[in-house]
């Protein structure tokens, strides 16, 4: 069955269940029951809007780059799969690329995807990206939205949380508590998200005065050996803190598994809050105090920005940035210290 066929069994307009396929429906008013019902035909018929077809309409091909840092890594996955579903709604297709958390593979991929025939770029750029990723982009033959991470010296909208209140975020979690003794496990030193995350501990911690708490930071990498390397700098200290808040997804892991090879029980003789929220946080032992991001929201802001640049109703300028606040979802993995 195709949308015609689909229209006609539903006694609707050809046009009104092609805007509902393509996300449009609160745009032309189509009511929540109508949009429900061509929905709900759809799934049942297995009717999906052509993206090659709606592009070529409208002067496009339907189809835009996604470029990630690691599609390995939880949250982007995540990301990656939300933002390609957005667009599907709009009836736009994604190619997707990953570049490894490697400036040089990021260039070399954009580069590619900029010479190719493709209607916008979204880009979550990988944690140590500089100027020459900038000035690549600022030469974007077409519309181009950050994902995200922050990138300075790009015109493009962008779309992230707020990584300092994220960071102050977690620590308060553990001030409150009592903790006086915190490690932070980084990714990557030159990362803006870490630094950012980083600087909000330091924030929290200076708010408490005089009774600041103890600061241990440790971590080179995103790397599992790296982040097992950070987390062993941490625990095996003599002044080893009573807390650890991983600032990227990646360290968690290793952290958890340090732990426990080193007999260390979480939450009475170490608390552990993280970055980010996976699907398996509250299902290990104990459950995962976490950072959330608006993962689903994040996305859709992306999805409807580029469209509405696709479709000439928004400019990068007038488009603007879109920063999120992450929320703390507190598990059993954080306690009073002993």
């Amino acid at each position: 069955m195709n949308i015609s066929e689909l229209a006609q069994h539903l006694d609707v307009a050809v046009s009104t269940v092609s805007r509902v396929l393509s996300g449009n429906a609160e745009k032309y008013r189509i009511s929540q029951k109508t949009e429900q019902r061509i929905r709900e035909a759809a799934k049942k018929f297995h009717v999906v809007p052509d993206p090659l077809g709606a592009g070529l309409r409208r002067g496009k091909i339907g189809m835009v780059g996604l470029l990630v840092p690691d599609i390995t890594n939880p949250f982007f996955s995540h990301l990656a799969r939300a933002v390609e579903s957005k667009l599907r709604n709009r009836g736009i297709a994604v190619q997707l690329c990953d570049s490894n958390e490697d400036p040089e593979t990021e260039l070399d991929l954009l580069r590619n995807l900029m010479s190719r025939r493709l209607d916008g770029l979204i880009v979550a750029p990988v944690g140590v990206s500089g100027e020459q990723l900038a000035s690549t982009l600022r030469r974007s033959p077409f519309p181009t939205i950050l994902l995200d991470r922050i990138l300075t010296g790009v015109d493009a909208p962008t779309i992230a949380i707020d990584n300092r209140a994220a960071g102050s975020l977690a620590a308060n979690c553990l001030l409150e508590l009592g903790h006086t003794s915190i490690g932070c496990l980084r990714g990557n030193p030159l990362s803006r998200s870490d630094r950012d995350r980083l600087a909000g501990v330091e924030d929290a911690l200076q708010r408490k005065g005089d009774a600041s708490p103890n600061l241990l930071v440790s971590g080179e990498g995103y790397s599992a050996e790296q982040s097992r390397a950070a987390a062993e700098a941490l625990l095996q200290r003599e002044d080893r803190p009573s807390a650890i808040i991983t600032l990227s997804g990646q360290g968690i892991l290793g952290t958890l598994e340090v732990a426990r090879e080193f007999g260390i029980s979480l939450p009475d003789e170490l608390s552990l809050v993280a970055f980010d929220e996976q699907p398996w946080s509250p299902l290990v032992h104990p459950p995962l105090t976490t950072i959330s991001q608006p993962i689903e929201k994040m996305a859709e802001k992306a999805a409807e920005i580029l469209s509405s640049q696709l479709d000439g109703e928004t400019s990068a300028q007038s488009a603007g940035s879109h920063i999120f606040e992450a929320t703390l979802i507190k598990r059993s993995s954080v306690t009073i210290p002993c």
